[in-house]
């Protein structure tokens, strides 16, 4: 066991700082889902702490000695942490008379917060990492390796380093940021910057990104470099072992210029070059000399302007999250807050953790203002993503029409609003409905800012729903009526909707006349689109009427809508597709057809041969299909197309096959950005030069940034303008995680990936993350995985989208029959984020990086082999290995005559279907197909 020993002079000096100023605590955070009792960790401290008696030690004097007594576990609220940690920060560990170590736990729902705070003069961040894995290691019933080694910095330093001049009196104007307010020294603050992505040679592009944002040509940088490299003997040396190595960068600098300097500095060992003039002040004087001293000497430097670097860069290296889980609790975030000492205006630390690295900075209350800081740490992520802001602003021709006003104004008009069952009705028959559906709503208590959930048919009583919503000032939420119960219910709860509407008829009775109508300002609440969460459950997105107001107004101004507009509606009432038929349409006082029926293949073709509708709002995969139809040329005057990538090869045979007339709109926006901010009109002498179509360029009054790769082009877009969502229905965290400031602005982190091409014209790429969509359905597959993990008996599941994204496969631990499986997920997710296959495995493969391995995970799935039936013949065979590389599964041998939507394929799979077949079949047996793809059906039409 390791012995009592004297404090080194390097660790007095911060017990002498904390006695004039802040505290000198290290505070480790790990956050993670899941739960560790208070009772077990508690327990597990006490063991530890036999093998790491360090954490027990309390100050006498100048020796640090064994209290025998264990750290504490003290439940906190998050409160009491204060924001950004600043009520933590100024809190001291007072070790004179607390032991050295202790642990804050912060429980919320399934969230976990763990804070692991040490005393710096007993331990460094790395030595603090060691005794913080050791807990976890004893916490998963592993074995803990123990050094009983008590040898200090200091002795090391007089063994093996170099004696220099003091350090202590390099005192210049060095300074990050140039608006510096006040030179006080404060409380301390922090803030952190996390960044979806490793970053090789992070110290060095970190002090490169902090030099080249100084509006100093001189910057003088203190690395805090770990001893524990040079001597091995120490790995497991809990002490203060972390040492300031210094660093001058002047003039024109890069990173890789910084790199080669601190290779070098530790090559050539002036991290152990070391000051005895220093280590004997801090030593041997007196402590009341020491803080009179060191008082004097802060102050007479901070009246003067004087810091004795630009920045603290400390670096904690790459954590392994396993390292910081148990069986029951599963790390995510783990990152360390900064000491922030006298005299350097920003002290920095960085934790990488698998994809993401973390870094927290942190500097006194009231040196810079929070703007400042905000956007300066938006400049230093900008920075070290090597990336750059492309700002493009929308135009500001189109103003915004008061639409409400425009579409009560059409009440008493006696023009057709809609085409449902066969049947019309009225702008007047309408809303004499809303209206008295309007005073049953008003009854039952519905005011002004409530909430009134619909979940009725695709058909008229879903618009009188939301006119008679709209006329009380409510905020509607649209629920599909093919949501699973429990969806429904969860949704109308959580929304603390005032009702679900269903069937409206039993409502409709009021003979009152009396018109009820309200006004909404720009920030009311309109409605809110429950979509797909991470979490395992849906959140809401809140649309007000101001971004409703600038979408409706850019849409009939730049799609030139007019009033003989018919609006075709055919998609689901909780797809925001619905919003650009429904307002526009009632502005201009046109028609709106609806239809009742399921969407598929074989409907599209009944819809579009049947209907009356002159423009329509698809997806780009029913584009794809009515194209194999014969549509009747120049019937339709727009066709605007959102919710996936429209292919430059379907546009063009749409326009073809359309005519003219026809305006093909690529429309792209999140459910974050009312429906559609940015838009292009296919135009067929544009030369394009990629297959995806672009997706244009913002709306009127709305801003976008491309923060692109300064070496590919390509980047993260954000949006921002007069599009955005107030937020998630009460989900502050989430808010503030996805609408984000930046210089001064709000946007919308949009997680999609584009770039800007040689027409300034943005291009989508794809996602840069586990978001994906299906049939223009935004789907989080981790709420999928979440509800499989819901049934007894499953460990542990993926799902995944197959390799043309058509569809979604899930892979899951445990012995549980996969029907049981599919029945489950009925009951409570909506048709369209259900998987279409199951596969049973034993583990997740996972590679060097701990990611998911996909080669190895399709490797590891047992197929049912099928015996090749004599009765197929070539061409049989051939439609069935097309078949079966779409679906990616072995298709039996009992199901071969079943239909290609029986095996479960659905729209974006006959389409891929079609596109291989084609060469191979008469043209005119496409329709035939698409309608009954049988192998009977499909040979029949193959060429010889």
């Amino acid at each position: 066991m390791k012995s009592n020993r004297k404090i080194s002079p390097n660790e007095r000096m911060y017990c002498i700082f904390e006695k004039n100023y802040t505290p000198f605590a290290i505070n480790r955070v790990v956050k993670g889902k899941g739960n560790i009792e208070v009772e077990t960790l508690e327990n597990i401290l006490k063991d530890v702490a036999d093998i790491f008696p360090e954490s027990r030690y309390i100050l006498k004097g100048k020796k640090l000695v064994d209290s025998k007594v264990a750290p504490k576990v003290k439940v906190v609220k998050k409160e009491e942490l204060g924001v950004n940690f600043e009520k933590l920060l100024a809190t001291k560990i007072e070790l004179e008379r607390e032991v050295a170590c202790e642990v804050l736990y912060l429980k919320e729902k399934d969230e976990l917060t763990l804070i692991f705070r040490t005393h710096h003069a007993v331990m460094d961040g790395k030595g603090q990492g060691l005794w913080i894995e050791a807990i976890f290691k004893a916490l998963n019933g592993e074995k803990i390796e123990n050094s009983n080694s008590i040898t200090t910095d200091y002795e090391l330093l007089k063994k093996y380093g170099e004696k220099k001049a003091s350090d202590i009196v390099t005192i210049d104007r060095y300074t990050p940021v140039s608006e510096r307010v006040s030179f006080n020294i404060t409380t301390p603050l922090s803030k952190l910057v996390v960044l979806d992505k490793k970053i090789p040679n992070l110290t060095a592009r970190l002090i490169d990104s902090v030099h080249k944002l100084s509006k100093t040509k001189k910057n003088r940088f203190i690395v805090t470099k770990d001893m524990r490299d040079k001597f091995p003997e120490e790995r497991l040396n809990t002490g203060n072992l972390s040492l300031p190595l210094y660093l001058q960068i002047e003039g024109e600098s890069s990173w890789e210029k910084i790199n080669k300097e601190l290779i070098n500095s530790i090559l050539e060992n002036r991290d152990l070059i070391y000051s005895p003039t220093e280590y004997n002040i801090f030593g041997r004087l007196p402590e009341f000399l020491l803080k009179y001293g060191l008082g004097r000497t802060i102050k007479k430097y901070n009246s003067k302007g004087l810091s004795a670097s630009t920045s603290v860069v400390s670096n904690l290296g790459r954590l392994e999250s396993k390292n910081y889980s148990t069986e029951s609790f599963k790390a995510k975030d783990i990152y360390a807050l900064q000491v922030i000492t006298p005299l350097v205006p920003i002290s920095f630390v960085m934790t990488e953790v698998g994809d993401k690295t973390f870094i927290t900075a942190g500097y006194y209350k009231g040196n810079f203002t929070d703007e400042r800081v905000e956007k300066y740490l938006e400049e230093l992520k900008t920075e070290l993503l090597n990336e750059s802001d492309i700002f493009i602003e929308g135009g500001k021709e189109v103003k915004k029409t008061d639409i409400f006003q425009s579409i009560f104004s059409h009440m008493n008009s006696s023009k057709i609003a809609t085409y449902s069952n066969g049947n019309s009705q009225t702008y007047q028959e309408i809303f004499k409905k809303a209206n008295s559906l309007a005073h049953y709503l008003k009854s039952i208590g519905v005011d002004k800012g409530d909430k009134v959930a619909i979940s009725t048919k695709r058909d008229n009583s879903y618009l009188i729903s939301i006119l008679a919503t709209l006329k009380l000032g409510a905020t509607f939420i649209p629920i599909d009526p093919e949501y699973p119960e429990e969806r429904k219910s969860y949704i109308k709860e959580v929304s603390q909707s005032k009702i679900l509407l269903e069937n409206i008829d039993e409502y409709i009775k009021d003979e009152n006349d009396e018109i009820i109508s309200t006004t909404y300002s720009q920030d009311d609440v309109v409605y809110i689109i429950f979509t797909s969460g991470s979490t395992g459950k849906p959140k809401g997105v809140e649309i007000t009427y101001g971004t409703l107001c600038n979408y409706i107004s850019n849409c009939i101004e730049k799609y030139e809508i007019e009033d003989d507009v018919i609006f075709g509606f055919f998609t689901s009432i909780s797809f925001d597709l619905s919003i650009t038929a429904i307002f526009t349409t009632l502005v201009m006082e046109g028609a709106i057809e609806f239809f009742e029926d399921k969407i598929d293949a074989i409907s599209l073709k009944k819809i579009f041969e049947n209907s009356k509708m002159n423009s329509v709002k698809m997806t780009p995969t029913h584009l794809e299909i009515i194209s194999k139809y014969s549509i009747e040329r120049d019937r339709f005057k727009l066709v605007i197309v959102g919710g996936e990538q429209l292919k430059l090869s379907v546009a063009k045979k749409a326009q073809e096959q359309l005519g003219d007339r026809c305006k093909i709109v690529n429309e792209y926006g999140p459910t974050e950005a009312t429906v559609g901010c940015v838009y292009h009109i296919y135009d067929k002498n544009q030369n394009y030069i990629s297959e995806g179509l672009p997706i244009g360029e913002p709306l009127d009054n709305i801003d976008v940034i491309l923060r692109a790769d300064r070496d590919t082009g390509v980047g993260e877009l954000f949006i921002g303008g007069d599009c955005l969502a107030k937020g998630y229905y009460q989900n502050q965290k989430e808010t503030e995680n996805r609408f984000i400031y930046i210089k001064g602005k709000r946007f919308y982190k949009s997680g999609d990936l584009c770039r800007i091409n040689s027409e300034n014209q943005f291009e989508f790429l794809e996602r840069k993350d586990f978001q994906i969509k299906i049939r223009g359905y935004r789907i989080e597959l981790e709420e999928i995985e979440r509800k499989i993990e819901e049934i007894d008996g499953i460990t542990g599941a993926r799902v995944l989208p197959n390799s043309s994204k058509t569809a979604l496969i899930a892979y899951y631990i445990g012995e549980v029959d996969e029907d049981k499986i599919k029945s489950y997920l009925k009951e409570v997710l909506p048709e369209y984020m259900l998987p279409y296959t199951y596969f049973k495995i034993a583990e997740f493969p996972l590679n060097s990086n701990g990611k998911l391995d996909m080669k190895k995970l399709k490797e590891m799935i047992s197929t049912e082999e099928r015996e090749e039936d004599i009765t197929l013949n070539e061409k049989e065979r051939k439609v069935v290995s097309i078949w079966e590389s779409i679906l990616e599964m072995r298709i039996p041998a009992n199901r071969l005559e079943e239909s290609f939507y029986e095996l479960g394929a659905d729209s974006l799979s006959i389409v891929r279907f079609i596109s291989e077949i084609e060469p191979l079949i008469d043209k005119n047996g496409v329709e035939s197909i698409i309608t009954n793809p049988t192998l009977k059906n499909i040979i029949k039409y193959f060429i010889d």
